[in-house]
């Protein structure tokens, strides 16, 4: 099967939502995804896990996302427009009790991991500006891009990428 490309233009909103609802549905059905939140986030939460053969942590846990071993890792992404010139900001942290962080870059329009970054906790929290708009702390794309001290894991969660695409599923949640 190749990749249908459906002329969205004529549609009425309620029609796209529709879509969108029914993508999500199926995305849900296939394990890719586990809630009706924009579906990023969830995305990259499973591509970390798939590459690092981790767990993905019950969706109650709000420190981390992914279990590799003993460590605990937190998975912050962003789908970025590269003609933009806005600044891209990472959802806030609310707590550090993770032991890194992985930072996943998709593009806007095809979702291809464009980056992926590892970087330690204590540089996360060295670097995170205090928002109090956001009761936490945060961090931009650009901040990240530039971190020198990171490990740059976009081949292996690229890799993880295409087997989720030829699998259709996840890894199960840790129990």
């Amino acid at each position: 099967m190749t990749d249908a490309v459906i002329d969205l233009s004529s549609m009425r909103p309620r029609a796209l939502l529709a879509l969108y609802s029914q993508i999500l549905t199926e995305l849900i059905a296939r394990r890719i995804v586990w809630s009706r939140n924009a579906p990023a986030g969830d995305y990259a939460e499973l591509l970390v896990a798939e590459a690092f053969g981790g767990r993905l942590a019950k969706g109650s846990e709000k420190s981390w996302d992914v279990r590799v071993g003993n460590e605990l890792l937190q998975v912050k992404c962003r789908v970025v427009d590269a003609s933009s010139k806005r600044t891209q900001t990472f959802s806030p942290f609310r707590s550090f009790a993770f032991d890194r962080c992985v930072f996943v870059l998709l593009d806007s329009v095809s979702y291809r991991v464009t980056r992926a970054i590892q970087v330690d906790r204590d540089l996360v929290e060295g670097r995170a500006s205090l928002s109090a708009w956001v009761a936490g702390s945060r961090l931009t794309v650009r901040n990240v891009l530039v971190m020198t001290e990171g490990v740059d894991v976009t081949e292996a969660l690229q890799r993880a990428q295409d087997e989720v695409d030829v699998r259709g599923r996840r890894a199960d949640r840790d129990q």
